[in-house]
């Protein structure tokens, strides 16, 4: 009765101290990068880009976006000034009561970037629905990583 008294104090103290596996320290941004202004938006931010095994991290703050919107976005092939097609999709963007964002998208596969880069893109509406949700209202280009 004693050894498994003391069996189940020693596994609650170890459990109560976080156990005996070490952390796992969260990912050290690989990259960082400015979200600019599109169009005349204002809408500005930063991003940090932090590259996995076969994956990578995309995670962006903005902020001058319409109160509580919603906004679709992606990595593009090329750059800000050079637009290319859409590589991957990220997730929704979505707006609080007063304009600022932050999303954090795992990309689960990962390719060499393309000589002609990669940018993000956070585009003006919620889907493609509509001719005017697609114009972009803030743009980073990615840093090699």
């Amino acid at each position: 009765m004693t050894r498994i008294t003391v069996a189940i104090l020693v596994l609650l103290t170890a459990m109560a101290c976080g156990g005996t596996a070490a952390a796992v320290p969260p990912p050290t941004p690989t990259a960082t990068f400015t979200m600019g202004a599109m169009n005349t938006s204002g809408v500005t931010g930063t991003g940090l880009v932090h590259k996995g095994t076969g994956s990578f991290i995309v995670s962006i703050q903005i902020h001058g976006l319409a109160p509580n919107s919603s906004h679709i976005s992606h990595v593009h092939i090329g750059s800000c000034a050079k637009p290319g097609n859409v590589a991957y999709a990220l997730l929704q963007v979505i707006a609080d009561a007063s304009g600022n964002a932050s999303a954090t998208s795992t990309v689960p596969e990962y390719y060499s970037m393309p000589s002609t880069g990669w940018y993000v893109n956070v585009h003006k509406g919620p889907d493609f629905s509509k001719a005017e949700y697609a114009p972009s209202v803030s743009c980073g280009d990615l840093p090699a990583f």
